[in-house]
């Protein structure tokens, strides 16, 4: 690669920037290139000293508070886990706070709500052999690639779904809706 085509790479990179951080930024690696280019380097010697060109500008977006769509999926699900943890926690603080018959009641409601969660992995048993048989038309190799993906997709999906369903149903089970007043 040259001079020119990382520039004009970065510069794309950079579009969430502001044009003012945009042009320092690509400024200092002008500069950085014509300094280098002095000292008798070549433009690859003077790129490959930058390092990797995705950690590079994922490295520019950090330092100017932008997250990168790795940081924002991380974060979605970090908030996703925070509340599955909060509902947990919720449960331990609603059983001490309990007497024996309402622990009994709730421990009936928790299993009877595992088992309706278990019974929606049906539709996705059916789903994943319907794409398994399909699949398994292609070519050897490359059908035992995409059933593998086929069944993990599924399988996170359904893990996805089992968790909010967990959160949902149990918000419900220890904080009972209450009823407006007429």
């Amino acid at each position: 690669m040259k001079k020119e085509e990382f520039l004009n790479r970065l510069e794309e990179a950079l579009k969430k920037l502001n044009d003012e951080d945009r042009k320092k930024i690509l400024g200092r690696y002008k500069a950085t290139f014509t300094r280098k280019k002095k000292k008798g380097k070549t433009d690859e010697e003077i790129i490959a000293e930058f390092g990797n060109f995705n950690d590079l500008v994922n490295g520019i977006l950090k330092e100017h508070g932008i997250e990168t769509p790795v940081q924002e999926s991380a974060g979605i699900i970090a908030d996703f886990f925070k509340e599955f943890l909060n509902v947990v926690e919720q449960i331990v603080k609603y059983i001490t706070e309990k007497d024996s018959k309402e622990i009994i009641t709730l421990i009936i409601k928790i299993v009877l709500s595992l088992i309706l969660i278990s019974f929606l992995k049906l539709p996705i048993l059916f789903i994943r052999d319907l794409g398994t048989g399909i699949l398994d038309l292609l070519f050897m190799p490359l059908s035992t690639v995409l059933i593998f993906c086929w069944r993990f997709i599924l399988e996170l999906v359904y893990i996805v779904i089992a968790i909010t369903l967990f959160i949902k149903i149990f918000n419900a089970l220890i904080k009972p809706s209450v009823k407006k007043k007429k």
